[in-house]
């Protein structure tokens, strides 16, 4: 990782998971080594690289400009030149990666569709529209997909989201697994739970009680939405 320019260290703060780990990770015949990291492990660090967590580990093939890094084993991490093809300024934001999030043997909602894969913003404009994210490691691009939310964005609008806040700080919209289902909805904290909200008057509210927290699993809150429309 050096070699391109990131070291374990600079890794470690971007990305919140620890150089130990990242170390490990990196060394997986080691003493301590680890051979099949954890999709926590490894969604920050393929957010990172911009990439998903099946290229990350090789699964999938990388984006034409991606480099392998051989490891000590057969095994090889992928990698891309932070910064290569990036102004001053300027964050590029990898896709997000649904399919990770959600865990095996959950399925994507019907209607899901991947429009944009990466986008490169400039931090100025982030700030002129009032947007704050925890870090830029943290920022990623998905898909708005179905009806409930038409008064905000539409289905196939991206999404810029900061996985960062995986919890209901404050009301807003949130990208959440609900007893096994995607959602992108507007949260609300109450006393007794969390009052989910579409902003489509066509769906009902519902609440999610406070006693039941397990089945809500928050990945990311929603930052900003891209309104496509034909002309």
């Amino acid at each position: 990782m050096a070699s391109k320019g990131v070291t374990q260290a600079r890794l470690s703060r971007e990305t919140g998971v620890g150089q130990p780990t990242i170390s490990r990770i990196l060394k997986p015949d080691g003493p301590k080594g680890i051979k099949e990291p954890t999709d926590k492990q490894v969604r920050p660090i393929a957010g990172y690289f911009g990439l998903t967590t099946d290229q990350l580990r090789g699964h999938q093939p990388a984006p034409s400009g991606v480099a392998t890094v051989g490891l000590e084993s057969d095994e090889r991490l992928t990698v891309v030149a932070v910064g290569a093809s990036v102004g001053k300024g300027d964050i590029d934001i990898p896709q997000y990666d649904v399919r990770a999030s959600m865990g095996a043997g959950q399925v994507l909602p019907s209607d899901y569709i991947d429009t944009i894969r990466r986008i490169t913003v400039s931090s100025e404009f982030l700030l002129e529209q009032g947007v704050s994210y925890t870090k830029s490691g943290n920022l990623a691009v998905v898909t708005g997909f179905g009806e409930s939310m038409n008064k905000t964005f539409s289905n196939g609008d991206p999404l810029i989201i900061d996985q960062g806040v995986t919890s209901v700080v404050t009301d807003g919209v949130y990208l959440f697994t609900l007893s096994g289902s995607l959602f992108v909805k507007r949260l609300q904290r109450l006393p007794s739970g969390i009052r989910v909200i579409s902003d489509n008057d066509s769906f009902t509210p519902f609440d999610v009680a406070a006693s039941d927290p397990d089945n809500l699993i928050i990945h990311a809150r929603v930052l900003l939405a891209w309104r496509s429309q034909r002309l």
